[in-house]
């Protein structure tokens, strides 16, 4: 009688702690939901279609944050003129993944798909009051120099 007791004791305090339990886990599955894409991704992306040069989508992510008075958005939006033969025109992008750091920030992965070839980037975004802004961006032709833990499976160049 005494093994059934124990058996039932357990079972109830199992139960009790799996129902105390439960809000904190739904709790920190809604904080891990995907992120919905800033509009001035959107933005960037829209004028670069509409105009067919970077440069337009570049000026765009620098306004308003850290990037505002930096070099680094000119330096890549040149990158990408540079490029523009190899990888044909710009077509679309698409999310690949967010990963939220804070109330305030996240980054956001994406590959940005032209006609001959992808290019994949990181876009660390930061909400100030009025909005999100671009703390930072990377670009890459490399998805694994973008996305952290990404290793490329395939041969080696060595086969």
């Amino acid at each position: 009688m005494n093994i059934r007791k124990i058996a039932i004791q357990s079972a109830l305090i199992i139960a009790l702690g799996t129902c105390c339990l439960l809000p904190f886990s739904r709790a920190r599955a809604q904080g891990e939901a995907t992120v919905p894409v800033p509009a001035i991704i959107v933005k960037g992306f829209g004028l670069w279609a509409k105009n067919r040069e970077a440069s337009w989508a570049f000026d765009t992510w620098q306004a308003g944050g850290l990037l505002e008075r930096d070099a680094k958005p000119a330096t890549l939006s040149r990158y990408f003129a540079r490029h523009d033969i190899n990888l044909g025109p710009y077509k679309s992008f698409e999310v690949m993944d967010t990963k939220r750091l804070s109330q305030n920030s996240f980054v956001l992965y994406i590959c940005i798909n032209f006609d001959k070839a992808a290019m994949f980037g990181r876009f660390m975004m930061y909400r100030t009051e009025r909005d999100w802004v671009v703390q930072n961006m990377d670009f890459s032709p490399n998805p694994e120099a973008v996305v952290p833990g990404l290793t490329f499976e395939g041969e080696t160049y060595t086969r």
